[in-house]
This record gives C-alpha cells, sequence and structure tokens, in this order.
C-alpha cells in the first residue's frame, strides 16, 4: 500500500518535464522565426537601395529613362520609405553629384548607400 501515490507522481512529474521542454521549444521557434523575418527585411532594404542607386546612376550618367524619386515602395508585403538625396559637389574642379538613398522598414534603423557620379549637366 506504499506505492498508492507513486504512478500519480509519476504522472505530474513527466508531464512537468514535458511542458519544460515544450516551452523551451517553442521560445527556440520564435526566436528563430523573429531572426529569420529581421533578416529577410534588411535584405528586402538592401535589395531596394540598389535597385534605386543603380537607376539614378543610370540617368545621371547617360541621361536616360527616369530620376527615383522618394517614396514608398512594397516588397514581399512590407512597406519601405525610400528617401533619395541629391546634392551637387565639386570635387578637384570636376562636377559630381553626390546621391544618397536610405531605405528604412517599420522597426527598422534603415540601409543607406551613398555615391558621386560625375555631373553631365
Amino acid at each position: 500500500m506504499k506505492r498508492k501515490g507513486f504512478l500519480l507522481l509519476w504522472a505530474v512529474t513527466a508531464l512537468a518535464a514535458g511542458g519544460i521542454l515544450i516551452s523551451g521549444m517553442a521560445f527556440t521557434l520564435h526566436t528563430a522565426l523573429d531572426f529569420e523575418g529581421k533578416g529577410e527585411a534588411e535584405l528586402d532594404e538592401a535589395l531596394i537601395a540598389q535597385d534605386v542607386m543603380e537607376r539614378a546612376k543610370y540617368f545621371l550618367r547617360f541621361g536616360k529613362g527616369a530620376m527615383p524619386s522618394s517614396g514608398q515602395v512594397t516588397r514581399n508585403g512590407k512597406v519601405y520609405d525610400v528617401n533619395i538625396r541629391r546634392q551637387k559637389e565639386p570635387l578637384q574642379e570636376v562636377p559630381m553629384v553626390r546621391v544618397r538613398c536610405l531605405v528604412k522598414g517599420r522597426g527598422s534603423d534603415g540601409f543607406a548607400l551613398e555615391t558621386l557620379v560625375e555631373d553631365r549637366t
């Protein structure tokens, strides 16, 4: 008669251990998915900034196409703010244009690219 509560004690211990394992796995999965989402957003920011800068350089060098403008871009269901700034800047007697592109997603520090292009205008 000493072992009457023994099975109940084992069941409670097993449930507690299983709960601890499941909560640990859930936390790890949540952290991994959050990390993956942030990485995807950073990659999207970089790709948008690269695309905008390439179009801006093409316009400034060859005068074809259109100079990209600031605004919002949607990529993979997320909205990103794009800010483009042009500034004329002489560099050792050569007229240059400094182009800076900043792409920011929600809750992000943003991704910035900057380049100098010869001013042909």
